[in-house]
């Protein structure tokens, strides 16, 4: 007889160890598109930028205030700025300001001037509110007053409802400095053809209109002065 086979011993288990760890997938830093975004501004090429251009934009503030700085950003209010290949506009200066201007006011003064046509902005806008409306909520960007603005005294600028030249120039006029209303003025007629004449007439139709007497005199001056430079 053959003798009987010995059984086999069963294998041991082997163990499975540690389960394979999925590799890291490559994280995108934050900094690339902006990093992106700053290079095309730089360069003047980058189609994703928009009109307006802010702080969050660009990869922060301190990106923002850089690009401001070297000119490839033009500082349009506050922490609005433009690409500088785009050209500053009356409609791109309304919109830089719209969320300051609220319902049912009026940009005004010399802020009015900054947005017609350019001129030296103000720090704080002016916006006015009629007799009888609630002044509005404070805000460390808007300076607001009471006044009465007739509504042919006011044009629409991407939905924001500014002074017209001539009520402007009243305004700034009135309530500026001799040589800074006169530099404004002149701004007012060079760029948005402010008839000066007009205004001088507008301002004795206003009776009870305060400051009479100084805005008389400043609209005089640059009417003598003519078209010389302020």
């Amino acid at each position: 007889m053959r003798p009987a086979a010995l059984p086999h011993p069963a294998p041991a288990p082997v163990s499975p160890g540690p389960a394979p760890s999925a590799s890291p997938r490559p994280s995108a830093s934050p900094r690339d598109g902006s990093r992106d975004r700053l290079d095309g501004l730089l360069s003047g090429h980058d189609p994703s930028v928009g009109l307006l251009v802010g702080p969050h934009e660009v990869g922060g503030r301190p990106a923002f205030q850089e690009l401001v700085r070297c000119g490839a950003l033009a500082l349009l209010w506050d922490d609005v700025a433009a690409p500088a290949a785009v050209p500053l506009t009356p409609t791109l200066r309304a919109l830089a300001v719209r969320d300051l201007v609220p319902r049912d006011t009026v940009v005004a003064g010399a802020s009015a001037a900054w947005v017609l046509c350019g001129s030296a902005r103000p720090r704080l806008l002016e916006v006015v509110y009629p007799p009888g409306r609630h002044r509005p909520a404070p805000h460390p960007g808007r300076a607001p007053r009471q006044t009465h603005v007739l509504r042919d005294e006011t044009v629409l600028v991407a939905g924001v409802l500014v002074t017209t030249p001539v009520r402007t120039a009243l305004d700034v006029a009135t309530r500026r400095d001799p040589d800074e209303a006169l530099e404004t003025l002149a701004r007012l007629r060079d760029a948005c053809g402010l008839d000066v004449a007009a205004a001088a007439r507008s301002l004795e139709l206003r009776y009870r209109w305060p400051g009479r007497d100084r805005a008389r005199s400043t609209l005089a001056l640059l009417l003598a002065r003519g078209h010389d430079p302020v």
